[in-house]
């Protein structure tokens, strides 16, 4: 395992955050979409949550208490306390380097090691197969973000360059 893709992984995260949210009010981003799913300060909420909890894996000390992040668990917030959007965006934007600097300080033994837990029950977890699925997770969220940022009514915000926009509907 690269720790190198890891860090390429993530910061291509980022930078689809970064533009996703670009324009999104707080407001905007508690509205759930129609005709159902998560909020977009839901999704952010569990991607910044999942990267908090990726650096115990890597021996980091989370910098936010994981009780913070009581609505982003599956399910939803169900109520429970969410953080604004600028909040989450910053703590987001705080995580980055951490986790970079842990991925690159990693040691090839660290990420060969046996993993806590298995999201997809493999018997063969480590801890840089479980980075890469999470590395996945958060793709597959960030690109909710994308969809969320659609029906918010807002153009889309990664397009090849001279590539001409969509309308929110697709067409």
């Amino acid at each position: 395992m690269d720790p190198q893709v890891l860090v390429f992984q993530f910061g291509v995260g980022a930078f689809v955050l970064e533009r996703n949210l670009a324009g999104v009010s707080n407001d905007e981003s508690l509205r759930p979409p129609n005709p159902g799913g998560n909020t977009m300060n839901w999704i952010v909420g569990h991607v910044v949550r999942t990267r908090n909890q990726a650096l115990g894996l890597l021996g980091e000390k989370p910098p936010f208490e994981d009780e913070d992040f009581a609505a982003y668990g599956a399910g939803g917030s169900n109520g429970r306390k969410t953080l604004t959007l600028d909040e989450l965006r910053r703590r987001f934007d705080t995580l980055g380097p951490i986790l970079d600097s842990a991925l690159k300080r990693s040691s090839p033994s660290q990420l060969s090691a046996t993993a806590p837990f298995s999201p997809t029950a493999n018997p063969n977890e480590t801890v840089g197969t479980l980075l890469a699925s999470i590395a996945f997770h958060e793709a597959y969220h960030l690109g909710q973000t994308g969809l969320s940022r659609r029906l918010l009514g807002k153009p889309g915000a990664l397009r090849a360059p001279g590539e001409e926009g969509h309308s929110a509907n697709g067409a």
